[in-house]
């Protein structure tokens, strides 16, 4: 039987020295795309996976408040103020974790810009605090449109993420919601900071051409003096 090494000789040694080859760019594509398959999968275990041990930890924080509530422990109040925080910091996680399921599978969530935009703060608020920059929403707390799903959260994503740029370093990204007749209408504006232009550009790209695929009339202003303002506009359903 013959096998074919693919190799290109030998060492001294008599060990085989493997081929290298340059990879092709639909290669690098391919490699992309598998990649995305594996962050799908993960992200999807990770959403329920992390959940098991934080409802755990709720089950027994809520025994241990019982128990701290109890007679025999009356008057002992050196460990309820612990309570709270620790309600708090487990709620935040599984939201965070709920938000990241969502984010990685939309396709069965129904196309809310307002739960979008809410999504993509929460699940990019590391690059908020690491870009010094101050973000807040306004707006209905659920604005459906005419949008497909699994395209328009990464669509608001890329948005806010390059408005996010343009006002890395002290700056502020105000996100408005509204209803203008038959549209729903979501306004980033980036203002001050130093900003980052070629940081900001593959997610302005990215932006481009997802839009058409979510049904979203797309402007992006970047004026000379700085800043951004885009503006996504959908079908509103009546």
């Amino acid at each position: 039987m013959s096998v074919s090494l693919g190799l290109r000789g030998v060492t001294k040694m008599g060990h085989p020295i493997p081929r290298i080859s340059t990879p092709s760019e639909k290669d690098v594509e391919r490699r992309a795309a598998d990649r995305v398959r594996l962050f799908e999968r993960v992200a999807i275990g990770l959403a329920h996976e992390g959940k098991n041990p934080l409802h755990n930890m709720a089950l027994h924080l809520q025994l241990l408040a019982e128990e701290l509530k109890s007679p025999q422990r009356a008057g002992d109040s050196r460990w309820e103020k612990h309570i709270p925080a620790l309600r708090d910091g487990i709620g935040r996680v599984d939201a965070l974790l709920r938000s990241f399921g969502e984010f990685a599978v939309p396709e069965h969530l129904p196309p809310d810009l307002a739960a979008a935009a809410r999504r993509a703060i929460q699940l990019f608020a590391y690059d908020v605090r690491r870009a010094a920059v101050q973000v807040a929403q306004r707006g209905p707390q659920a604005l459906l449109v005419d949008s497909d799903s699994s395209c328009l959260g990464d669509l608001v994503a890329h948005a806010l993420l390059a408005c996010i740029e343009y006002a890395r370093d002290g700056g502020r990204v105000d996100v408005t919601l509204e209803i203008r007749g038959s549209k729903a209408v979501m306004e980033i504006r980036a203002d001050g900071g130093l900003g980052n232009r070629e940081h900001a550009l593959p997610h302005l790209d990215a932006a481009r051409r997802l839009a058409p695929e979510a049904a979203c009339e797309l402007s992006i202003e970047t004026p000379t003096a700085g800043g951004a303002r885009l503006s996504l506009s959908f079908p509103h359903p009546r």
